[in-house]
């Protein structure tokens, strides 16, 4: 499974992810393509194994619109600060990468 962390979210969450959870993750802005339409870099993530990690609900839309061979990680806590996104995911995310591994399409981590 390979993590991409949406442009609207922190980098630092990529790095975060990784050692807190030992998962493959790539922050989308280190691709290069970080000023991308959603549906350009949704296209580009179709790719089974692939996981976009967005707060944008265009990807969620695109997944009930054109469906999907990745899957979509949407994070619907709000503004919140990096500490509390940490915070919110260290008790939410390894329920979500369960879901996620038995291949539920979108899963939402809200706070």
């Amino acid at each position: 499974m390979n993590f991409l962390v949406d442009v609207q979210l922190p980098p630092i969450l990529a790095i975060w992810l990784v050692e807190f959870f030992n998962v493959n993750v790539t922050a989308i802005r280190d691709l290069g393509v970080g000023d991308a339409e959603d549906i350009d870099i949704f296209n580009s993530a179709r790719k089974p194994g692939r996981v976009i990690v967005s707060k944008d609900g265009n990807f969620v839309k695109l997944v009930t619109r054109l469906g999907t061979l990745s899957q979509i990680l949407w994070l619907t806590c709000g503004n919140v600060t990096n500490r509390n996104l940490g915070l919110i995911l260290s008790n939410t995310f390894a329920e979500a990468l369960r879901m996620l591994e038995v291949g539920e399409a979108i899963v939402e981590i809200g706070d």
